[in-house]
């Protein structure tokens, strides 16, 4: 399935990385260092808050710096608690928290070995800068990629096309169809990847439902079943 790949892209959030427990404890540390009452419904407005703002600077309605304030500025404002922290200085206050809770995936170590000295690898990441690099180095993983592209670093994110167009020529002369994304996201990994061109495989760790129009090239659910794909591969 796979035996034509030359490169492959991992995303970083909850494909490599535990992002969805770290969050969650870099904001139970969050409320600590504020002394602010929490509990599971805080978190979850603030989850709903991040998300939106997210989607916005995806949909580049918002920049990267207008993110950093505005989610937290959101959260506080639905709290009720607008005097009691600075958004911004709480968004920085939140990475350093973090970036102490890089945790890989569980079978995404063996995965990195496997590949590694036999298919280049890079990253293609969502993310403040501030964030992702110092968490690839917390978790002690930099060395495996050959390129590490970071959505704040550059100015677009996926899943606009013309992020996939730089890392495409950020590979030089490889064709498209021979590169390969990983990620958990279907419509910023997935569907941003297919349209580009770049063979993709969900990684559906919560089995989720596909949305009916994305059509990754494979799906799994632990990111050891990626092996058997690459059993055949001329390079491994």
């Amino acid at each position: 399935m796979f035996n034509e790949i030359q490169f492959i892209y991992f995303d970083l959030d909850d494909t490599l990385m535990d992002f969805s427990s770290a969050s969650n404890e870099a904001f139970v540390r969050l409320m600590e260092y504020y002394d602010l009452p929490n509990d599971q419904q805080c978190f979850e407005i603030y989850q709903r808050g991040n998300h939106q703002t997210w989607q916005e600077f995806e949909q580049n309605l918002i920049s990267s710096q207008e993110l950093r304030s505005l989610r937290f500025e959101r959260f506080l404002i639905a709290m009720n608690w607008i005097d009691k922290a600075d958004a911004f200085e709480m968004n920085a206050q939140y990475i350093s928290f973090l970036i102490n809770e890089s945790n890989l995936i569980s079978g995404a170590l063996s995965l990195l070995n496997f590949f590694k000295d036999k298919i280049p690898m890079g990253i293609l990441t969502n993310g403040l800068k501030e964030a992702q690099r110092p968490r690839l180095s917390k978790a002690e993983i930099t060395h495996y990629f050959d390129h590490i592209i970071v959505s704040d670093e550059i100015g677009m994110s996926k899943p606009n096309q013309e992020i996939f167009t730089l890392a495409k020529h950020t590979l030089g002369n490889i064709p498209k169809e021979n590169i390969l994304l990983v990620g958990d996201n279907p419509y910023s990994d997935i569907e941003g990847a297919q349209k580009f061109g770049f063979k993709t495989i969900w990684f559906n760790s919560k089995q989720k439902e596909l949305p009916k129009k994305i059509q990754p090239t494979l799906t799994v659910t632990k990111l050891e079943d990626i092996i058997p794909s690459f059993l055949s591969h001329p390079n491994i």
